[in-house]
């Protein structure tokens, strides 16, 4: 996963650059980098760690007052030969800078130079830039990614902004747009903080799966290069995104706290705890995309959600190490326990998927020692069977030999193979899907259903 980020402006593109890759380091904490393009250069400046160790003080040397193009890349991966953004140089008239979040099956190589490689080939059949990312774009039917590119046009001496997305909008990408600038970020919150800070803006909205979007001249060109097949990631409302993000018109934190409504709905949680509210039973939260769905669990219930488990953010993400034993030794060292909080009381605490249970297992162990008398996990998500196409992690907790088992059978299963949890209890398809609130055709849920929108 990465966050990318794009701005035209023609004033203070730097620090405004800078301002918006803030707001999605979340979705990258392993590297963090920008391009910077004016009329006569463009140039890269990137390295391992996040925005504020990569790009400190000498940032403010790299960057030319007369810089007006800017794409930034937070990311989670090492691209084969350095971190993006990636540039290419090999065409006479173009000089250009792209990062992405995305995914190119059946490559050896990072996602940035794939697509790289195919814009440099259509490039050397003679095609303008625009036209080489459109034929990139139709050349690629089975990827899906959120592109922005810097490119520096030496014939014309100037430099022109370009993003687009693919036909299924699996990951998210947001623009908003001024009189004197033009942005183009993973999600909106990044908007929402340039607003707050003065930014005000004529048009904001997530871009169209299957558009590029060109800035050239302080002008805004679109065009719809293949028909959207929507095939949004789920995850996004259930992990990825900020709570304060919308994507898709939807509100992360909302759809979050309807994720605990529906927990408490299916499992009928009023009456399974009726003898314990208000007599040692407490909710928490793993934070921090447990947070909402903390609130929305306690609402159901006619409680108040409160916090236990306390994180650590400079740890990094604990799911992203393979090593089992430093995950458990990781995951100590990121959460600690409010012990007045938990001690004496039957613990519901949210969570928003269980993969390897390893972290899980962990906390709750944690709770255990600080004076939980039980700990039920309720996870937001659904039982994960199928690792993401994109993402093949361990295989997961639950998963293929369960499937066509109930929720509460699995739930149980999960829970025998985790000691210190009483009751593991997952939400169900049906109710993500009705939480999020857009057309079921337009979700995929490929690691819980097995649906693959790239087949159908």
């Amino acid at each position: 996963m990465q966050g990318v980020i794009g701005v035209y402006s023609r004033e203070g593109a730097a620090t405004k650059s800078l301002h918006t890759l803030y707001g999605v380091q979340h979705r990258g904490q392993e590297s963090s980098g920008v391009t910077a393009a004016s009329d006569n250069s463009l140039r890269t400046w990137k390295g391992r760690g996040l925005v504020s160790a990569v790009l400190n003080e000498n940032y403010a040397a790299f960057a030319h007052p007369s810089d007006y193009v800017i794409i930034g890349s937070a990311s989670g991966e090492n691209a084969d030969n350095g971190y993006a953004p990636l540039e290419s140089k090999e065409n006479e008239r173009y000089h250009f800078s792209l990062a992405l979040d995305g995914f190119f099956p059946g490559t050896k190589i990072s996602n940035e130079h794939v697509i790289k490689d195919s814009i440099i080939k259509y490039l050397g059949e003679g095609k303008g830039i625009i036209d080489a990312v459109k034929a990139a774009m139709k050349s690629h039917r089975n990827a899906y990614y959120c592109l922005v590119m810097a490119v520096w046009d030496r014939k014309e001496k100037k430099s022109l902004l370009v993003a687009a997305r693919d036909e299924r909008g699996v990951r998210p990408l947001y623009m908003a747009q001024n009189d004197e600038s033009f942005y183009v970020a993973s999600e909106s919150a990044p908007v929402d903080v340039l607003t707050n800070m003065g930014e005000a803006f004529i048009e904001r909205r997530d871009v169209v799966p299957g558009s590029i979007l060109v800035v050239e001249d302080g002008e805004l060109t679109e065009e719809q290069v293949l028909e959207p097949r929507r095939a949004f990631c789920v995850f996004e409302w259930v992990y990825f995104s900020r709570p304060d993000s919308v994507v898709e018109g939807k509100t992360v934190h909302n759809a979050r706290k309807r994720f605990g409504h529906g927990l408490v709905e299916i499992h009928n949680l009023n009456e399974v705890y009726a003898k314990d509210k208000g007599n040692g039973l407490v909710v928490i939260p793993v934070p921090d995309s447990g947070r909402s769905v903390s609130t929305g669990t306690a609402e159901a219930l006619g409680v108040t959600a409160d916090e236990g488990v306390i994180k650590n953010a400079y740890m990094g993400r604990t799911y992203l190490i393979d090593d089992p034993d430093y995950r458990k030794v990781a995951s100590d060292l990121k959460h600690n326990i409010i012990k007045e909080t938990v001690k004496g009381k039957k613990v519901v605490i949210t969570d928003d998927s269980i993969v390897r249970g390893t972290v899980s297992e962990s906390i709750a162990k944690n709770l255990r020692q600080a004076g939980a008398t039980e700990v039920d996990f309720l996870v937001s998500y659904a039982p994960i069977f199928y690792p993401c196409f994109s993402d093949p992690l361990d295989k997961p907790l639950a998963a293929k030999e369960f499937k066509g088992k109930g929720n509460e059978e699995i739930g149980a299963l999960v829970a025998g193979n985790l000691p210190s949890i009483d009751n593991v209890r997952y939400n169900s398809e049906e109710k993500i899907l009705e939480a999020v609130g857009l057309p079921h055709e337009h979700i995929c849920t490929y690691c819980i259903s097995g649906r693959d929108p790239f087949k159908e």
